[in-house]
């Protein structure tokens, strides 16, 4: 990685080395065009010959228009035409080499902003197709293309929109609830009963991550990801919702199989808009709380363990022996106490 990091920062120097060179070069060719458009003036100062620097630079004119004679073609119409053909064409290539350098220098600074977000996006854990990413993405691709007179402007915005994004940085956790076997719950199961257990079952789930603060949910079809404020909540939900599927199935579910859970939690320092969907909020804290579901076992609560050091109620919580996603797995199973 730091390869990677080494090698952006040198195109970045490469780019702005480059630009500040050919930058010189113009002012040099400009400084060369001067000597020849100053002897037209001098005869019209007395005495002008009796500096000394004014006699370097009448030489070095006469020095230069034998170099341009002897290198290109100076008469038109059978006149002398070397100076002006030295003047315009130092004019035109001291031009070119001016936007040369500018174009230069304005990718070079899109590189910057471009590796700054890729920096910052590996160090928020935001995968390439983050919804957060879009305004900064947009401002890039208009730096990218940004005619001069728009770009001072375009780059305030793009700090401005860095800025507000990361004020929506949040620590917050993230629960995620599947149910155990869903498809061989089904099996030789009326889709009116199937229908009906699993409106409740959701409604079951919702009532408990309502009363514990979810901040927002989504859902698949047998399955939630649900968004709290504090690692505590998002625990506390798991559980009332594996100790209270006793009830569900023994009360309200119609069909053969019990409703069983496997439950995962994760928290980490997330970029949270509460305009968009949870479904549409991409992050390595969220995915992470998806893979401690899926390698937990039934009616059981998986959580990493750098995010079971700060919880209040660890009562139950015990080492699984297993790694996810490179942390230490720790379990709460079902009969574990509650405060």
């Amino acid at each position: 990685m730091s390869n990677k990091n080494e090698i952006k920062s040198s195109r970045v120097k490469l780019l702005s080395i480059s630009s500040r060179v050919v930058r010189a070069f113009s002012v040099l060719l400009i400084l060369v065009m001067l000597i020849f458009i100053a002897p037209l003036l001098f005869h019209y100062f007395e005495d002008a010959t009796s500096y000394k620097f004014i006699r370097w630079i009448i030489d070095a004119d006469k020095t230069l228009l034998v170099m341009v004679k002897e290198n290109i073609p100076t008469k038109i119409a059978g006149k002398d035409m070397s100076r002006w053909i030295a003047i315009v064409g130092l004019f035109i290539i001291s031009g070119s080499l001016t936007r040369m350098s500018e174009k230069l220098r304005d990718k070079s600074e899109y590189f910057k902003y471009k590796d700054n977000v890729e920096s910052w996006k590996k160090q928020m854990h935001l995968s390439d197709n983050a919804i957060v990413l879009t305004p900064l993405n947009e401002k890039l691709e208009q730096l990218k293309n940004a005619k001069k007179k728009d770009r001072d402007q375009l780059l305030k915005d793009f700090i401005e929109t860095k800025k507000k994004l990361d004020e929506m940085g949040r620590d917050l956790a993230f629960l995620a609830i599947d149910v155990v076997d869903s498809t061989g719950m089904k099996e030789g199961e009326e889709k009116a009963i199937i229908e009906h257990d699993f409106k409740e079952y959701k409604r079951f789930v919702e009532r408990s991550l309502t009363s514990f603060g979810s901040l927002k949910s989504a859902w698949t079809p047998d399955g939630v990801m649900s968004c709290f404020s504090t690692v505590d909540a998002a625990v506390r939900a798991a559980r009332e919702i594996i100790t209270g599927l006793d009830a569900f199935n023994k009360n309200v579910k119609g069909m053969k199989r019990n409703f069983k859970v496997r439950c995962g939690v994760n928290s980490g320092f997330v970029y949270f808009d509460e305009t968009v969907p949870l479904e549409e909020i991409s992050d390595r804290v969220i995915d992470i709380a998806g893979h401690m579901q899926k390698n937990a076992a039934p009616n059981t609560v998986c959580i990493a363990k750098p995010t079971i050091e700060p919880l209040n109620e660890r009562n139950g919580f015990e080492p699984s022996g297993r790694v996810v996603d490179g942390y230490e797995v720790y379990e709460w199973k079902k009969g574990g106490s509650i405060t």
